[in-house]
């Protein structure tokens, strides 16, 4: 399900009857800006059909991918920093630095993922 918490904007149910591990990656910068939110399904890849009008009107342009369990993992959670996070923050000079806060997740502690 897809949705807004305002019960007067529309809820975007995939099927009614079914239940499955889907990860949401949601981030807002100190200065409020709110970055492209990414959501893991349960798959081996992106299905078309989970993607209706609707889906695509109000949120065609989020990070979508999947993994076996719907969870993110080392790989995604890269992914997510290099398409999402590091162009969406990106300094005005280059002297300026960014800070990231994250929790001890395996995939927010991954060599690859600290040395960006």
């Amino acid at each position: 399900m897809i949705g807004s918490a305002d019960r007067r904007r529309l809820t975007i149910l995939k099927k009614p009857q079914s239940r499955g591990w889907t990860t949401f990656i949601e981030a807002v910068t100190a200065d409020g800006q709110v970055l492209t939110p990414g959501i893991i399904f349960k798959g081996k890849e992106l299905q078309s059909q989970w993607f209706t009008d609707e889906v695509k009107r109000r949120c065609g342009d989020w990070y979508y991918a999947c993994s076996e369990n719907g969870w993110t993992d080392n790989l995604l959670g890269l992914s997510w920093l290099e398409d999402v996070f590091m162009p969406e923050t990106e300094p005005e000079k280059a002297e300026e630095a960014r800070l990231i806060i994250l929790d001890g997740h395996k995939s927010h502690t991954s060599v690859s993922l600290l040395s960006k």
